[in-house]
């Protein structure tokens, strides 16, 4: 069994021989009519693909140009994407150029995949790891949801911390045994959002050089840049973002005020419980040189959903994103891969503080601003 796992393991780094993937789908009878999307990368932008089952099937292709994260929503009730794409019946795996067969008997989560190297290389990799970060994910936002009272969510999030605590330290040891394989960056990407940089970058150092020149092998590799760049004392590196009706912004444009660089998203829980913190903050300090350049990590598909956010929240700053989620050039830029995070620039342009949330912003903030 050990030596099946290992095999199953080994290098996953191409797109296998074939010119094209298919991914050919079944569902019972009941299911004709419903739709099915999906949603991937290739060549560095976001494709997104729909279809409808008929006569108990369904069907995508198309090309990737190398292996890459995808997402498969089964939408049981035609209530449209918008509804169904973050908290709908979904299906993520890793998608390469190979034959996908998905047996749907009652929901996609629980469907039957065969016919691709990839997908039972990448079962076997989660198996290891005890289930993978969006399973986690997935159970603490319906735990989340089911609260009846706000007093539980620090006992919730407490309990998946602790989870994923444990799925790292197995991550761990999956990178340690499989330097060549394209599963271990996927790990060491997971490890990054916790670790200190320094352990990532020991973690990098011992992989393969073809794992790390993958696309998200190179995405590490700036990661680890920005942790040696991005840091207290150090110049804020500039950036340009659309904001919410196309204008470009630049960080630049602020120079002379304190600038609070703020990484979020509309369906970051944590984010959307500090708002309600950093609105009274920027309510004392705005008028006393304090801006608030929000960078959000939404994207094309929840672009709707960070509008609302806004609204609903009542956020007064400005707001940025080019709308590539977690492939946001300002966010790799800054080697942002966990959300909230932020960045306090003074007016000439250097970073002087970062991560300030709860009482410590207000007095951070109270510290410069006078």
């Amino acid at each position: 069994m050990h030596k099946l796992i290992f095999t199953l393991l080994l290098p996953v780094i191409g797109v296998a021989q074939q010119k094209n993937f298919s991914i050919q789908g079944t569902t019972p009878a009941v299911k004709n009519g419903c739709k099915v999307y999906l949603d991937y990368q290739s060549d560095g932008k976001n494709q997104v693909d729909s279809t409808v089952v008929k006569n108990g099937h369904f069907s995508f292709t198309g090309t990737v140009q190398e292996l890459c994260y995808a997402r498969m929503v089964f939408d049981h009730e035609n209530k449209g994407r918008y509804w169904v794409v973050n908290v709908g019946d979904r299906f993520y795996f890793y998608l390469a150029n190979e034959t996908y067969k998905v047996a749907i008997t009652d929901s996609l989560k629980k469907a039957t995949v065969t016919g691709s190297p990839t997908h039972k290389a990448y079962a076997a990799f989660l198996s290891q790891i005890g289930g993978g970060f969006m399973n986690i994910i997935d159970s603490a936002n319906q735990e989340m949801s089911a609260a009846t009272d706000t007093a539980a969510i620090p006992a919730i999030r407490k309990k998946y911390d602790s989870k994923f605590a444990a799925m790292h330290e197995k991550e761990r040891k999956f990178i340690s045994a499989h330097p060549d394989s394209y599963f271990s960056i996927v790990a060491l990407t997971d490890v990054a959002n916790k670790a200190p940089m320094s352990e990532v970058e020991a973690m990098y150092k011992g992989l393969s050089e073809r794992v790390r020149t993958t696309t998200p092998g190179k995405e590490m590799q700036s990661r680890i840049t920005a942790a040696h760049t991005i840091k207290v004392g150090l110049a804020a590196p500039d950036f340009e973002q659309p904001d919410v009706n196309g204008k470009p912004i630049k960080l630049s444009d602020f120079r002379g005020k304190y600038v609070l660089v703020d990484f979020w998203a509309s369906w970051c829980h944590p984010c959307r419980e500090e708002n309600p913190n950093l609105k009274k903050a920027y309510g004392v300090y705005k008028d006393k040189g304090l801006e608030v350049l929000a960078v959000s990590l939404d994207d094309r598909q929840t672009r709707n959903a960070w509008i609302k956010a806004i609204e609903t929240d009542g956020l007064p700053w400005v707001h940025v994103s080019d709308l590539k989620g977690w492939q946001n050039q300002v966010a790799v830029l800054y080697g942002i891969r966990a959300v909230p995070q932020n960045y306090l620039v003074n007016p000439e342009g250097k970073i002087v503080a970062q991560n300030l949330r709860g009482p410590e912003l207000a007095t951070k903030l109270a510290e410069y601003i006078h």
